[in-house]
């Protein structure tokens, strides 16, 4: 029996050595990355705390641009247009200086307001498709809106309209495993894949690399896009109870040559097929919506569109109104939004009052929490959960897109983003957020010291959740 015991104890000194060698390692290889501090804490903490647990999170979500499965997708770089003379703004400039093409003019914009006006819009480009159907989604659902909606889509491709679906992995994960649906589109002959595949490529499978990027775009010259996915939840032919508060837009003109590439682009990783591109044709379109689509992730060369943003706050004037389903930005961020408060800059930041994932609501209170302390401005939605996310700064322009305002869409997941600098867009977007203003209940309630620890644990640890 002593021999046992001995045995057992050397087996479990053995097992926490290997345990303590593997977390260094780790720990070395994140002093070697140009990682942020508060990120380095947050996986240190975890590594050394439960490093059975800690390290294979590590090797499974810590990659970002230095992967190797990310050389071989390669950079997206977008084809400009003809650059404007006559306009000017700082943050459209800086983006220029990131290798973002600078604003279209020709465009024709439409901003839904809701999932109900988004369907509409979707379901009758659909019918009156002439060419193509290219659909790219972070989470495709499983339930009577997605069956109608691939019932369409099964009678377009028929017809001999091309239509490709193109859906993020984990996003769908479960659609990935039963595509019973999927395989009535394929038989009708349409195509769709899945991006970052875990069942064709389990091994090299990225969870930590979504693709986060919405779009349908229809014969190649008109887009809906925004921060919808395509499921019962964010759209529906009438409104009903469990329809979530979303946004998104509809753009026809040369903004859309962008959104094609970006299409083309990860449809190429995804399925090793390439698109043919082209660009846009005019048509009679009167209206001259100034438009600068930003593509974000780990396939863009700079982090072009957070280092858009923290400029922004840095040169707001007036006004920032944020309204994000999740709200945990990095500390470069909160720092900005402070230094903006106290030159006199109005902000608001508005949220969920219980969104649909109960860790990061604990973890972005914390967050709040800190901007309250500073006076800015905390608005709950109540009722619904508030997946809409859009940014208004100044009269200058609006953001919107499917990034959210948090760490994981700054750095991590593949976006698409757009800048709106033309006043009609900057109006429909101050009148929708003033609306959603009413429905709110202002600030957080105080908390005990308990709850006060939990979020800023949590906080502490939301860049490795």
């Amino acid at each position: 029996m002593f021999e046992t015991f001995i045995s057992e104890l050397f087996k479990l000194q053995l097992i926490t050595v290997i345990a303590l060698v593997l977390a260094f390692g780790a720990i070395a290889h994140m002093l070697s990355t140009r990682r942020k501090p508060r990120s380095m804490i947050a996986w240190m903490f975890v590594i050394l705390t439960i490093p059975y647990i800690g390290i294979p999170l590590y090797v499974i979500f810590s990659g970002r641009k230095i992967e190797k499965s990310l050389l071989r997708k390669g950079r997206l770089s977008l084809t400009a247009h003809e650059k404007l003379s006559d306009f000017s703004c700082e943050v459209s400039k800086f983006l220029v200086s990131q290798k973002i093409p600078s604003p279209t003019s020709q465009n024709r914009v439409h901003i839904c307001k809701d999932g109900v006006e988004a369907y509409e819009i979707m379901m009758d480009l659909f019918e009156n498709a002439k060419k193509s159907i290219y659909i790219s989604t972070y989470i495709f659902g499983d339930d009577e809106i997605t069956h109608k909606i691939v019932k369409k889509l099964c009678q377009k491709a028929k017809e001999g309209i091309e239509v490709k679906l193109l859906i993020d992995s984990l996003g769908s994960m479960r659609l990935e495993f039963f595509p019973e649906i999927l395989r009535q589109l394929q038989k009708a002959g349409g195509e769709y894949s899945f991006f970052n595949s875990f069942i064709q490529d389990p091994i090299d499978f990225k969870i930590n690399l979504r693709n986060h990027r919405k779009s349908i775009i229809v014969d190649k010259h008109i887009v809906i896009s925004g921060g919808m996915n395509i499921a019962k939840e964010y759209m529906a032919p009438k409104a009903h109870e469990r329809l979530w508060v979303d946004l998104s837009f509809v753009i026809e003109g040369e903004a859309v040559d962008h959104y094609l590439e970006i299409f083309a682009f990860d449809w190429e990783y995804a399925t090793k097929e390439s698109i043919e591109l082209s660009r846009y044709e005019a048509l009679d379109i009167k209206e001259e919506t100034l438009v600068q689509v930003v593509p974000s992730g780990p396939d863009i060369e700079n982090d072009s569109f957070y280092e858009a943003m923290l400029y922004a706050l840095f040169i707001a004037k007036e006004r920032i109104w944020i309204i994000t389903p999740y709200f945990a930005p990095d500390q470069s961020i909160l720092d900005a939004l402070i230094v903006a408060k106290h030159r006199g800059v109005e902000i608001k930041i508005m949220v969920p009052d219980t969104s649909d994932h109960m860790i990061i609501d604990v973890a972005r209170n914390g967050f709040l929490r800190q901007m309250q302390d500073e006076n800015i401005d905390i608005l709950f939605f109540r009722n619904k959960m508030l997946h809409a996310k859009a940014i208004l700064v100044d009269e200058r322009f609006c953001v919107m897109g499917s990034a959210n305002f948090d760490e994981r869409s700054f750095f991590y997941n593949y976006e698409t983003i757009c800048f709106f600098y033309s006043q009609k867009e900057i109006e429909v977007a101050n009148e929708w957020m003033q609306r959603l203003f009413l429905e709110c209940t202002l600030g957080l309630k105080p908390a005990g010291k308990v709850r006060i620890v939990f979020e800023n644990i949590f906080k502490m640890l939301s860049p490795a959740i």
